[in-house]
């Protein structure tokens, strides 16, 4: 029988974040030995269209159904075609509240996310990752809009604090014996320089803290190809950390 070693738990609708996100949580659950639980939300957005209430209930009848079909078939060709474990499930409501209630029923080691660069605020702003990490002790994976460039055997992992290697969980510790032997950190300094210094199996990119917008290590860290970035949610520089996240298409691994 097959035993995973971590849970993830990919919180899914049909838009084509959503793809992105299930296809990175598949790459990354293949370099963990993961397996992977979809939860399909239908948001309340969606469905209080009508006031008349005989037809509100129908059609959420009919499109509970609808989806459960496509869900079924899509998970099932994943699975096979993946090699990989998967379930689902459906559920009608508000994105963050019942993504809550999934995790106290399921307790994942990873909640994925899809997210749009451009509107990082309509789900990931302070307020909502706040609420979901909560009563959440696990990691929490935004997404990026494309889908990652390393496979399980060549991933290009960032960190915005050297800390974050230094005192990383286990499961980072996975990813970083399963990544490639160079670390990048991305660290801010009073200095006056951006520089770039390299020590055992690390590359240090360096930035003045007075002097630096967010868009700069963005880009550094775009045009690096870094396949994630680790950041803990409670770092020091936390208004820089969320600006860099709204910025960067790289997929962003949020720690403790």
């Amino acid at each position: 029988m097959y035993k995973p070693d971590y849970r993830l738990l990919v919180v899914f609708d049909q838009s084509a974040e959503a793809f992105t996100a299930l296809q990175n949580a598949i790459d990354l659950a293949k370099t963990i030995n993961g397996a992977i639980d979809v939860l399909y939300i239908n948001a309340w957005s969606n469905i209080f269209k009508t006031e008349n209430q005989v037809a509100l209930l129908r059609g959420l009848k009919e499109t509970q159904q609808t989806v459960e079909i496509k869900i079924k078939k899509l998970i099932d060709g994943i699975s096979e075609i993946e090699d990989l474990t998967l379930i689902y499930s459906y559920v009608d409501g508000h994105v963050i509240e019942e993504t809550q209630k999934h995790i106290e029923t399921t307790d994942p080691d990873i909640v994925v996310m899809g997210r749009r660069k451009k509107k990082f605020s309509n789900y990931f702003d302070t307020r909502n990752i706040n609420q979901l990490r909560k009563n959440y002790g696990g990691l929490l994976l935004l997404s990026g809009e494309k889908k990652n460039s390393g496979d399980n055997k060549s991933l290009k992992l960032g960190f915005l604090d050297e800390k974050e290697v230094v005192s990383a969980s286990s499961l980072i510790q996975t990813l970083i014996k399963k990544a490639k032997p160079t670390l990048n950190i991305f660290t801010i300094f009073n200095k006056r320089r951006v520089s770039v210094e390299t020590k055992s199996k690390m590359v240090f990119y360096e930035f003045d803290k007075n002097e630096i917008v967010d868009s700069t290590i963005s880009n550094y860290i775009d045009n690096n190809k870094i396949d994630l970035l680790c950041v803990n949610w409670n770092f020091t520089e936390q208004t820089l950390a969320q600006k860099i996240i709204t910025k960067t298409e790289t997929p962003i691994l949020l720690t403790n």
